[in-house]
């Protein structure tokens, strides 16, 4: 990573959403991202915020895993009734620009602020794809913006 790092403690946003969760691969991720999207459609939903992803299981290499996508959405309350809230958890923060690759820093440097800062983690990590790829789902953008949140315990 080429830039400084800048690690903040903030609150993840609250927001309803419409999610799945499964064990795959992470190059399928796309395809979930295109049926969330289709599902709010059909469903009289509108996207209300960036698509995030929450990892259950650290990725390594191309081995399946546990993830979820999330997208906050807004719409008919009788739809959002029959969805999650989330949101408010307490999170170590880092903005990630440009290519996916650098991921793997990012996470270590995190590991790193969180015992720097005495915080313990308490859930899993979150990636908010606040500006994706352009093109489709590419390992580099220079234009990507990803912020990493790690949930702490408070106090």
């Amino acid at each position: 990573m080429k830039e400084a790092l800048e690690f903040d403690e903030r609150d993840f946003p609250e927001a309803t959403i419409l999610s799945v969760r499964e064990r795959g691969s992470l190059m399928a991720m796309g395809q979930r991202i295109g049926a969330l999207y289709r599902i709010a459609k059909e469903r009289g939903l509108r996207p209300a915020g960036p698509i995030y992803a929450v990892y259950y299981e650290k990725p390594e290499g191309n081995a399946p895993l546990d993830y979820e996508m999330c997208l906050p959405v807004e719409g008919p309350t009788e739809e959002l009734d029959k969805l999650e809230d989330r949101g408010g958890d307490r999170c170590l923060h880092l903005r990630v620009k440009g290519s996916y690759s650098q991921f793997g820093a990012a996470y270590a440097a995190l590991a790193k602020e969180l015992e720097t800062r005495k915080l313990k983690p308490c859930g899993p990590p979150r990636e908010v794809y606040t500006r994706g790829p352009l093109l489709g789902f590419m390992t580099f953008i220079p234009t990507m913006v990803t912020d990493i949140y790690f949930p702490i315990e408070k106090g």
